[in-house]
Order: structure tokens, then C-alpha cells, then sequence
């Protein structure tokens, strides 16, 4: 075989090592070794067609694994670097019984004695390829092996190519301290690959696993099949400690999240193995959560694609600059197991369904119109797979729908100059929803529902809080330097800039005022109180961190200022109104181009009645590849960058879809929190 064809990615290789080394001296002292940051050892490998040894140095570093292979003829030098980034996991410990289809074999051990040696033969799908040697495995091997698994990035086509490196440690004669050494080996790359920046590494050094949780009837009913076939081998691979949560019922996952008590200290991600219905659930449970803030901080999300609206996962294939096709399971699961996360924007979402206000929180689209009716109204064929998407389409062209009703929209280039007050506002909560007819404040329960509970519209009022005036003033300058540092815990919890903003809020550590009321109660004025400061900021503390995130925007039923940049559209038709935040509405829709995951927008596009029917056509068509939305200015379809809209529909009949899900039609209005939860990636970026 060629040195290139030895060293080629793509093939499993076996090195030996037989440069003298020297084992590892016991040392008597209590504290460990200083981590090696660079390893190198002399190995060989067995060129068969030539009956020869090639020399190839090999070389731990915290760039990856380099390899330098050095042949005879015209001092020929082939070199290969498997990035740190590209390998997922490594294992030392004896051979494993099973050879990796496409592999190599080792060559011979030269010390062995043969005939001294109890041979036992491979079975049938363990015999090497032809022209291997080495068909019998003896039980007397004293050698030590290294498995390092990486997946190498390539380009053009734009792929991962599966690698396995063996390397075979045998310079001593007892197999503990040959052990040793992969061990030392095995534990560097670890650390190299913590250093790079994955916090999966830490998360087992930390002890906590991920929390997978799969839907079985996804991918056709083959969820089960899928997760154990493409998605259980990496993580195996990876060394990835998990725990399976398979999901038996609609919400499921919604509950689990929410109630598990243990959910922060036990697992450092939860993973969906399944479509983004589940991942909408996983959202939903954990804004539901007292400890939302720190969970949404705390614990990464990742998606695998074994469903059939994959619209996040390929978004966040597309921001990685990773593959996607034509192995979308097995692409995903790298993502996954790269322990890295990136910031994403979730859309908060307000509903008024008669009598009945809901909130809830989105990570996809937002649709109503065409694309919401095609989505929805093709369920009756889902049998035919995703070819109902096309048969509806063509369907809606001939019989096309317009819906009538008001649209709003906040544009990003007037709210850009409020960055920094709108992100502070994400930390305003509401606390009391004023009664009018009784004039008493309710406050929220401690298992608070504002998310998919019910609210009635007339106990909502447009402000909660009011400074009094500056005569209720406590001056807080002659406090001791000393005690404000008890206040550091409430203080962090928003940067700098955040917390200028809200100096004189309710929730603000250092705030100058002490008394607030209520709009619709009576208000409660102090001076002075006996607690003390710190006691104030602890309890303030502990009612804040209980609340869900409450919108910047007014409520539905109030008008929107048209002083902060509002733009409201006249009532008219509509043929769709579609809002997005990640580039792909599934795994083949290209629907936003510009978008990113925590750029902090919601890209509106808009169609208007009297679009043609060709022009629609070639919309539909162009999606796949993100050509759908025109360059210039275009009087029936736009596309909007913004920071909040509403829409309202005129009429009782029509379709409103949230992430893919129908929700009741009525008013709805949403607006974005950037970067409020992590997501898994390779970049970290």
C-alpha cells in the first residue's frame, strides 16, 4: 500500500509504538502532575505490499493530533493534522474484538512469540480485508491501544469524513504500565479539547450529563430506530454521559422540564431527538420554571433532526458552516456533542382568544396566511411525506386566500438607538395585575401560569409601577462603601449598561426611591424602614427571580405609541404575513437569508392582495434556495427587519401558526429577547 493511500483520512490505521520508553516513575507526592501539553512518540506501521515498516513521528499538541510520515524514496514527507475540534472522543484499554469496516489491520508484534501463544481465530466479519495480515489474536498481548475519533471537516463539497487513528503502545512487558501511557495520552487530548473552549469537557469533569429526550413516533415511527442506529454510536464515540427520557404523550416534555427539580445540577443540556414541535415543549417547560433565568442560562439546547420539521436544526447547521445532507442525524449529533454554545433570540408571543390571554415563548416563525394555511391544511396528507407540501401549494394558488386585517411593526433602525433599554426592559417584570372593581392588588402564585394559562383581558392595566415623587426620596449617599458590596449578587444580575437604566426601578439595587404604588390599589409610602437594606434587596430579590419575563411592548388591548416608531399599515388584504427569525423554516425552506441566531431581529415578509399568481408561484419555488425575496422594491411583497409587531385579523375564520403549531385566531403580537437561551454548536459564536 502507498504512504498516501496509508495516510489517507477516510481509513482506520494502527501504529505501533517500539521506541524504548521509559514507564512512568511512582511519585510519593499528594499532588498531581502538571498536565503535558505536548506528547510525542516514534510509531510504525506496516506497509504490506512492500514487506516493509514506515516511520511515522506522531504528535499530541493542543492543535490536534499531527502525523508525519517519512519514506525512503526521494525523501517523500506526507503530513496530516486531525484538529482537536475534529476529534469527538478517544478510548484506551485493550483491542477491541471488532475491526472498523474499511479499516487496516495492525501489523505483527516482531517480539511475539508465536508458538508460545494461545491463538484464537477471528470470526468471519472480523477477518481483515485482503491482503491484511495479522488474521489471529492472541490473549497473551501485552500492547496497550489508543482509539482517537474524529470526523475531518472538508470543503467542496462541504462534509465530514469519518476517522479512526489506533495507536498501539507496547515498549514494556507488562500491560499496566503500556496502559499508562494511553491513559496520559487519552487524558491530554481531554484537556486540549477543554481548553479549546468545549464546555462538554468540563460538564463531566462536573459530573452532569445530557438529557436526551426522544419522540419514538418521529421520522415516520422510527425515532427509536434512528437514535439507536445513527445517534447512540457517537455518543459512545464521544464518551458522552446521558440520561434517555423517551416521551410517551403531547407535553410530555413541557412537564418534565418544568418539574424536575434536579434539572440544573444533574444535567449541563438537554438534547431533542425529534422535530421542533418537542423543541417548542423543552422552551415552554423551562420559562415555566421558577429558576428560569438560571436555567436558561445554565444549560445548552441542541436539536437532532429525527422529525419532520427540521427548520432549527438546519438554521443552526447553516450558521455552524456545517453539512447538513445527506446525513442530517449523524451531522446534527456532532453539533451536539461539540460542547459549544452560541447565544439565540426567542420571540415572547401574547394571544387574545376571546376573554382568554395567552403567552407564550418561540423559537422559528410566526405565520398567518398562505404558508400557515399550507402547513396546517396538508395534515390530511402526511401519509405521501413532504410531497404534501407541494399538492397543498398548488391547491392554495388556484383557489388563493386573502385575509383581511391591521399590521404593526416596530422597524429595527428606530429601535436600534434603545438597544440598551429594550434589554433592560427583558428584566422588567409584572407583579401585580390590578383588580379595578375591587381596587386590590393580585399577585402572581408562587406556580405562576403565565405561559399556556389563561389571563382575563379586562384585569390587565398598561402600567404596573410609579415613582413617587422626590419628597418620598431616601438618599442612600451615606451608605458605607462596605454594605453596597452586599448588594453584588442583586447588581449582576444585568450588566452596566442595563443597570443605569433601571436606577431608580423597583428591582434596582441602589435605587433611591422606597415607595411605589400600584395604579388601581392604594399606595404604601416609607421613609425608613427597620429592615435592613440588605434584607430589602433579599426579598426583592426572591419575588423578581419567581416572575416570568413580562413584554416592552403594551399589552394587546392598549394602542401601540406611534411616538417610539411604530408604523401601523391600513386595514387591507393580505395574502400572508410571515415572520422569522432563523434562516430556515425547514430543512429545504432558505426563508431568511440575512438572519442569525442572535442578531435580535424578526424578518417580516409581507404579501399583499394583488400579487400574481406566477409571481407567487416563483416565491414558492425559490424558497428552497433563498432567491424568493426581491432585491428592489416591490409593491406587493417586502420584507421588514423589526423588533416587535402585531397583527389583527378582521373575522373569525383563518389560520395562525406558532413554530408549526395552529393556535387560536385571533389578535396576536410578539416581540424579540436576544439572546436568551444557548443553543449547541461547533463554533461557540
Amino acid at each position: 500500500m502507498t504512504a498516501k493511500a496509508a495516510i489517507a483520512a477516510q481509513q482506520q490505521e494502527t501504529v505501533e509504538s517500539q521506541t524504548p520508553q521509559t514507564p512512568p516513575t511512582p511519585t510519593t507526592s499528594t499532588t498531581p502532575p502538571l498536565p503535558q501539553t505536548e506528547l510525542s512518540e516514534i510509531f510504525y506501521v506496516e506497509n504490506r505490499r512492500r514487506k516493509q515498516n514506515i516511520k511515522i513521528q506522531v504528535k499530541l499538541c493542543t492543535e490536534g493530533v499531527y502525523l508525519r510520515r517519512e519514506t525512503a524514496e526521494n525523501d517523500h514527507i506526507n503530513e496530516q493534522l486531525i484538529r482537536i475540534e475534529d476529534i469527538i472522543g478517544s478510548s484506551c484499554g485493550q483491542r477491541l474484538k471488532k475491526r472498523a469496516r474499511g479499516g487496516l489491520n495492525s501489523c505483527k508484534n516482531p517480539s511475539q512469540d508465536t508458538q508460545d501463544t494461545d491463538e484464537v481465530p477471528l470470526p468471519e466479519d472480523q477477518k481483515p480485508a485482503l491482503g491484511g495480515v495479522g488474521k489471529k489474536q492472541t490473549h497473551n498481548d501485552k500492547s496497550a491501544y489508543l482509539y482517537i475519533y474524529a470526523y475531518l471537516k472538508k470543503e467542496k463539497p462541504l462534509r465530514r469524513v469519518q476517522t479512526l487513528r489506533i495507536l498501539r503502545f507496547r515498549s514494556c512487558d507488562e500491560y499496566a504500565e503500556n496502559l499508562s501511557t494511553a491513559r496520559l495520552w487519552h487524558r491530554t487530548i481531554r484537556e486540549h479539547k477543554q481548553r479549546s473552549g468545549a464546555a462538554g469537557e468540563t460538564a463531566r469533569a462536573a459530573g452532569k450529563k445530557i438529557l436526551i429526550l426522544l419522540n419514538p413516533k418521529s421520522g415516520s415511527g422510527k425515532g427509536r430506530e434512528l437514535f439507536q442506529k445513527q445517534v447512540a454510536p457517537l455518543l459512545k464515540e464521544a464518551d458522552a454521559q446521558y440520561d434517555l427520557q423517551i416521551t410517551t404523550h403531547s407535553q410530555y416534555a413541557l412537564e418534565f422540564v418544568r418539574s424536575r427539580k434536579d434539572l440544573l445540577e444533574r444535567y449541563a443540556g438537554i438534547v431533542v431527538a425529534s422535530g421542533d414541535g418537542l423543541f417548542y415543549e423543552v422552551l415552554n417547560g423551562l420559562m415555566e420554571r421558577m429558576d428560569w433565568r438560571r436555567a436558561c442560562r445554565e444549560l445548552s439546547l441542541g436539536i437532532i433532526p429525527c422529525g419532520s420539521g427540521n427548520g432549527l436544526a438546519k438554521s443552526i447547521a447553516h450558521h455552524c458552516n456545517e453539512p447538513y445532507d445527506p446525513k442530517p442525524i449523524l451531522h446534527a449529533t456532532l453539533i451536539c456533542v461539540a460542547g459549544r454554545a452560541t447565544p439565540m433570540d426567542v420571540v415572547r408571543v401574547e394571544l387574545s382568544h376571546r376573554d382568554k390571554h395567552f403567552v407564550m415563548y418561540s423559537f422559528l416563525s410566526i405565520g398567518w396566511g398562505l404558508i400557515a394555511d399550507i402547513d396546517i391544511e396538508s395534515e390530511r396528507l402526511r401519509s405521501i411525506g413532504a410531497q404534501r407540501f407541494t399538492l397543498w401549494a398548488i391547491k392554495r394558488l388556484i383557489t388563493l386566500r386573502t385575509y383581511r386585517g391591521k399590521l404593526y411593526y416596530l422597524p429595527a433602525q428606530k429601535a436600534n438607538g434603545n438597544n440598551s433599554k429594550e434589554e433592560a426592559d427583558i428584566d422588567t417584570v409584572t407583579v401585580p395585575v390590578t383588580v379595578p372593581t375591587t381596587g386590590t392588588d393580585i399577585r402572581l402564585s408562587r406556580n405562576r401560569s403565565l405561559v399556556r394559562r389563561s389571563l382575563p383581558t379586562a384585569n390587565r392595566v398598561s402600567s404596573e409601577f410609579k415613582d413617587l415623587t422626590d419628597d418620598y426620596d431616601v438618599d442612600l449617599r451615606d451608605v458605607d462603601s462596605n454594605d453596597l458590596d452586599q448588594f453584588a449578587d442583586a447588581m449582576s444580575m444585568t450588566d452596566r449598561s442595563i443597570y443605569r437604566q433601571n436606577t431608580d426601578s423597583w428591582h434596582s439595587a441602589v435605587s433611591r426611591r422606597t415607595a411605589y404604588y400600584s395604579i388601581g390599589g392604594q399606595s404604601t409610602r416609607s421613609n425608613r424602614s427597620r429592615l435592613s437594606i440588605a434584607q430589602k434587596i433579599e426579598e426583592a430579590n426572591a419575588e423578581f427571580k419567581q416572575l416570568v419575563p413580562t413584554g416592552t411592548i403594551p399589552s394587546l388591548q392598549l394602542p401601540l405609541p406611534a411616538d417610539q416608531g411604530w408604523i401601523c399599515e391600513e386595514e387591507g388584504d393580505y395574502v400572508m404575513v410571515h415572520a422569522a427569525y432563523t434562516t430556515h423554516l425547514a430543512s429545504d425552506c432558505f426563508f431568511a437569508p440575512d438572519s442569525k441566531l442572535n442578531d435580535g431581529l424578526i424578518y417580516l415578509v409581507i404579501i399583499r392582495a394583488g400579487v400574481g399568481r406566477s409571481q407567487l408561484l416563483n416565491f414558492l419555488l425559490s424558497m428552497n434556495n433563498g432567491t424568493h425575496l426581491p432585491e428592489q422594491e416591490d409593491p406587493h411583497i417586502c420584507v421588514v427587519p423589526v423588533t416587535a409587531f402585531r397583527i389583527e385579523p378582521s373575522g373569525n375564520n383563518g389560520i395562525l401558526t406558532v413554530d408549526g403549531e395552529r393556535v387560536d385566531y385571533g389578535p396576536i403580537q410578539a416581540e424579540v429577547f436576544p439572546g436568551l437561551i444557548n443553543v449547541m454548536t461547533t463554533t461557540g459564536q
